[in-house]
């Protein structure tokens, strides 16, 4: 594990968060990765950071396959979203509120992309390499969810609620 740091496992630890949306489960994804990781011995891995982000997917795949063999229902809980700015109070807990909603509202592959792509700054086509998803359905998946968040804009200024 020399080749990683602690801002690689930090970073390992968002990626799952944006996975699962679940801390506990964030947590035993990066745990288990880890533990793959040694059991693996790699050497000679040219990009460490993302053969372990590989290892994480791949916990969270077979965990989600694993949950549905079995009924049981995902989580879908997003309470680590936090605000950074210092607008007031109230705008804060509204604007949390709702990305709460969104989040929640997300399956796991829009999750993925919409955090590789806004939170970690990768291209589409790093997006398809690390994930093995076709570049087209990427960008359809950006091209939805852009709709939608445009979508619960246009709601919420008409008055409505989404």
């Amino acid at each position: 594990m020399s080749a990683l740091s602690d801002s690689d496992f930090q970073r390992a630890y968002r990626y799952a968060m944006a996975l699962c949306g679940d801390r506990d489960r964030a947590y035993d994804l990066v745990h288990t990765a880890v533990a793959n990781w040694l059991q693996a011995a790699p050497t000679g891995v040219q990009h460490p950071l993302g053969y372990f982000l590989r290892i994480v997917r791949n916990g969270f795949i077979a965990d989600a396959r694993r949950a549905a063999q079995l009924r049981w229902s995902p989580l879908e809980e997003a309470d680590g979203v936090i605000a950074t700015d210092l607008s007031p109070l109230e705008d804060t807990v509204l604007r949390r509120d709702l990305l709460t909603r969104i989040w929640a509202g997300l399956g796991g592959a829009e999750r993925e992309v919409l955090y590789l792509w806004a939170v970690e700054g990768f291209t589409i086509d790093e997006i398809s390499a690390q994930t093995a998803t076709p570049r087209g359905t990427l960008l359809t998946r950006l091209h939805r969810l852009r709709k939608r968040f445009a979508g619960d804009g246009a709601a919420r200024a008409a008055g409505d609620t989404p």
